[in-house]
């Protein structure tokens, strides 16, 4: 059996997911390993989310004249009292990295 590039495998789950079948039954009809099927989704899923730069989220502190502090998330900026608490703001992130 030869094996298939990611090429490949991105037609074959293009053609699973039009068919309207479930994975199950399209990999019964293609003869396709089912478990193998799901990794090389996932595999290829992975490859196409954007990367981001830094896991870690820049915090600037503003000086104590302003007492605020904003969160920079790419084109996002939020600005937050300096004595806001902890664990509201982690409550806060969590929310919204969902």
């Amino acid at each position: 059996m030869a094996r298939r590039s990611s090429k490949e495998w991105q037609v074959i789950i293009e053609q699973q997911e039009a068919s309207g079948m479930s994975v199950a039954q399209y990999c019964k009809q293609h003869a396709l390993n089912n478990k193998y099927f799901h990794a090389r989704r996932l595999s290829l899923l992975k490859r196409q989310q954007p990367k981001l730069a830094s896991p870690f989220i820049k915090v600037n502190k503003a000086s104590p004249d302003g007492a605020m502090m904003s969160l920079h998330i790419g084109d996002a900026t939020l600005s937050l009292p300096v004595n806001t608490e902890s664990a509201w703001l982690a409550q806060l992130l969590k929310a919204l990295s969902v």
